[in-house]
């Protein structure tokens, strides 16, 4: 199990920690890299959060080698910074986008490059990635978000691992698909700026044989 996020919301006054609020995406490249620990920005707190288990790893890698297949010619991104417009900077587990080259945004994509959002849920951040990051993808307008369910939940009890899909239609409607493990299902990757969508034909029990 993965121990629970911390979220830091106040002055620390602890000289070894010499970042203070506001917190923003850049604070993020201010952060040590040796320590271990995964750093985000979500609703102006810092998030410090352990590394992801292997398991977790493993579900990311297997989508991404599908999803590669189906867009090859897209940039296909683990562990990248987006830098949302309120200044939030989340980092999801993989990212959908169109910049040319990834070179001129050392600090972290703007959201308006990143298009397909996945994360996969692990039971100390369920609430993290079900509620706080589907708001602020929705409000920074990502027209697409995958979430990676490795345990039941309130809105699903039947076979894992699920994904579960939110896809902003062109009414601007949000609607949601949950594809069960043991089922194939076709989901939707949102591929550019303009809301082309490509569909995935996928059952979820291949992200863990």
């Amino acid at each position: 199990m993965v121990a629970a996020p911390i979220e830091i919301e106040v002055p620390v006054t602890d000289k070894r920690f010499p970042w203070q609020p506001p917190y923003t995406v850049d604070t993020l490249f201010e952060m040590p890299t040796e320590d271990g620990l995964r750093y985000e920005v979500l609703g102006g707190s810092l998030v410090v959060s352990p590394q992801a288990a292997p398991q977790h790893n493993r579900y990311a890698q297997r989508l991404s080698f599908r999803i590669h297949d189906l867009v090859p010619d897209l940039e296909l991104l683990q562990n990248t910074a987006v830098r949302l417009p309120n200044g939030d900077g989340p980092v999801p587990d993989l990212l959908l986008t169109t910049a040319t080259d990834v070179a001129d945004h050392p600090k972290g994509l703007p959201a308006s490059l990143v298009h397909t959002i996945v994360e996969v849920v692990s039971p100390s951040n369920a609430r993290t990635d079900r509620v706080i990051k589907t708001e602020l993808y929705a409000e920074a307008g990502i027209p697409c978000y995958w979430r990676i369910e490795q345990r039941p939940w309130k809105e699903h009890f039947g076979p894992v691992p699920a994904i579960v899909v939110r896809l902003r239609d062109k009414d601007g409607e949000w609607r949601q698909t949950i594809a069960p493990a043991g089922m194939v299902t076709s989901l939707p990757l949102v591929v550019d700026a303009d809301g082309t969508t490509v569909f995935l034909e996928i059952d979820p029990a291949v992200l863990v044989r």
